[in-house]
């Protein structure tokens, strides 16, 4: 069982350990401009290794900013990010799409769009964005822009951004200066920047890092050393590693611009030793990112947690087990931000449109369970009770039910409940697929200023995208 004493050590002494590694190892920054940066700013260097004392890391930590608005094109989906809120957002990184039976098959821009607009169409989501399925058949130097592009298009929620090169970032950014007046004034766009475990972060993470900084948009950093592979097998020294890189990288954020934003995006997880892969479902993965969230209330940061993810390689049992505890890690922990909580399956390597829906209900479920529960005099149901005691009635059909039973109980979506008239789950397949018809079908397109879509479209056709992804961002529906 946990106490709250071995809690408070175990997060002190890993915090500590943390230290250590950024003062005796350091972090490896592949990038001359941050180099030059850590330089000046006063931090030791050796090759390409930076090295941070403890006041450094913990004056860059009372600098970073630990609150913020991410505003969305719609201000009714406006973010508040904090310590106390929590968003999800959903699947991000996928190159693959796999179907209810666990066929895989390579994911396309029109996957993206359509489950862009599952995304605005559904009630659980304030964010949309990220690599929802990477459009393999795009070429790599316009993927992050056209994916980015079409969101501003289809979505007036708030914008989860793509790491990619520093150009590829000003040109995004470039996008959002069309569509947005007050950018770079006000934060529009939240990127991840991903360090290169252990101890290290690359050139293209380092120049979205910078580009960021420069437009004063918030960041996540989020390390994710695979213990056992890229990081050690121990959990409390796979969790140092990812903690050290936060708060290392976080010194050169801060340098770059003091009091930028930053979201402690914690995504430490596990190997499986048997082949090596990545394993972002097990218990080790989910006791990880517990600690993870307990390091982040230490120091005040709003925090990345948990997850619908699963090792499952389709959608199974297995599937529904891992990511039910993925996300109630989450929600038990107050996270604040919740990545890839809905549709991942294979380790996140591909994405599943009928999990994609499952994981909905799922997280509504916990908003349920975790919402607090109404006392007032009639939710108490005293003269309720008493009428049905008085009168021999029953609750069935007293007032109080039928004025109540559309709203008080919790009503499942793709659930089914009672005996199945065929195989169970090819009822409850189709069950999801009726229910993401009607999202797919209620969806409709923002509407955009006619000279501000105009002049996205020729700036997204002048660097580099075709005719034939603005026509498809352009469709008053997704063609699937």
């Amino acid at each position: 069982m946990h106490t709250l004493e071995h809690e408070t050590d175990a997060i002190n002494k890993i915090h500590k350990n943390s230290l250590r590694l950024l003062s005796e190892i350091g972090i490896a920054f592949h990038d001359e401009a941050s180099m030059e940066t850590l330089a000046g700013g006063g931090a030791a260097i050796s090759g390409n290794r930076a090295y941070f004392t403890e006041t450094q890391a913990m004056d860059a930590l009372d600098k970073a900013g630990k609150s913020f608005t991410l505003h969305a094109r719609n201000p009714g989906n406006d973010v508040r990010m904090d310590t106390t809120a929590l968003y999800v957002t959903p699947g991000f990184g996928s190159a693959a799409i796999a179907d209810v039976s666990g066929a895989v098959r390579s994911s396309s821009l029109d996957d993206f769009i359509a489950l862009s607009d599952i995304v605005s169409s559904s009630e659980a989501f304030k964010i949309n964005g990220g690599i929802l399925a990477q459009p393999c058949e795009l070429p790599g130097a316009i993927s992050a822009s056209a994916m980015i592009y079409t969101l501003l298009k289809r979505s007036d929620k708030a914008l989860l951004g793509i790491s990619a090169s520093g150009a590829v970032t000003r040109e995004i950014f470039g996008m959002l200066e069309i569509v947005f007046p007050d950018f770079p004034d006000v934060p529009r766009i939240l990127t991840m920047i991903s360090p290169m475990s252990p101890l290290a972060i690359d050139k293209n993470a380092a120049e979205t890092l910078c580009e960021c900084a420069k437009h004063k948009q918030p960041v996540i950093i989020a390390p994710g050393p695979m213990a056992g592979g890229t990081g050690p097998i121990s959990l409390a020294g796979n969790i140092s590693v990812a903690n050290a890189e936060i708060l290392g990288i976080n010194v050169l954020a801060q340098m770059l611009s003091p009091g930028l934003p930053v979201v402690y995006g914690f995504a430490a997880t596990t190997s499986d030793m048997r082949n090596m892969s990545v394993s972002n479902a097990s218990p080790g993965f989910l006791k990880q990112a517990r600690y993870g969230a307990m390091l982040a209330k230490k120091y005040g940061l709003p925090c990345r947690s948990g997850g619908g993810m699963s090792d499952a390689g389709g959608l199974t049992a297995q599937a529904g087990v891992e990511s039910a505890l993925g996300l109630f890690e989450a929600f038990s922990e107050g996270a604040n931000l919740v990545m890839h909580a809905t549709g991942s399956l294979h380790s996140f390597n591909t994405v599943c449109f009928e999990k994609f829906i499952l994981d909905i209900e799922t997280i509504d479920r916990l908003r349920y369970y975790f919402s607090e529960l109404p006392i007032d005099e009639d939710a108490l149901a005293f003269d309720a009770i008493q009428d049905v005691v008085a009168g021999g009635a029953q609750f069935m059909t007293s007032e109080h039910t039928l004025e109540r039973c559309r709203t008080d109980p919790w009503q499942p979506m793709v659930s089914l409940h009672g005996t199945a008239k065929g195989e169970p789950n090819a009822e409850l397949a189709g069950a999801i697929g009726e229910r993401m018809r009607k999202m797919l079908d209620g969806y409709s397109r923002p509407d955009m200023d006619a000279a501000v879509e105009a002049a996205l479209d020729e700036y997204a056709l002048a660097h580099g995208l075709t005719d034939e992804i603005v026509r498809k961002a352009s469709a008053r529906r997704a063609l699937m």
